[in-house]
């Protein structure tokens, strides 16, 4: 019976864990793209911001 509350557990906490991976994962590819520190211009739950200002157009390395 042990081994079932575990296994449940461990369902349940597996997509949360993947969930910050590539939360993490999207955060340093925008932060890439955009070259620049973007800790308070990115929406917590997508890790994405909308370009709203010509400054905020990546940099394609023109």
């Amino acid at each position: 019976m042990d081994w079932i509350i575990r296994i449940v557990i461990l369902i349940a906490f597996v997509p949360f864990i993947m969930y910050f991976v590539a939360l993490g994962k999207n955060v340093r590819k925008t932060e890439k793209d955009y070259n620049r520190d973007m800790t308070y211009e990115l929406n917590p739950f997508t890790g994405t911001k909308m370009p709203v200002n010509d400054h905020d157009i990546k940099n394609n390395g023109d």
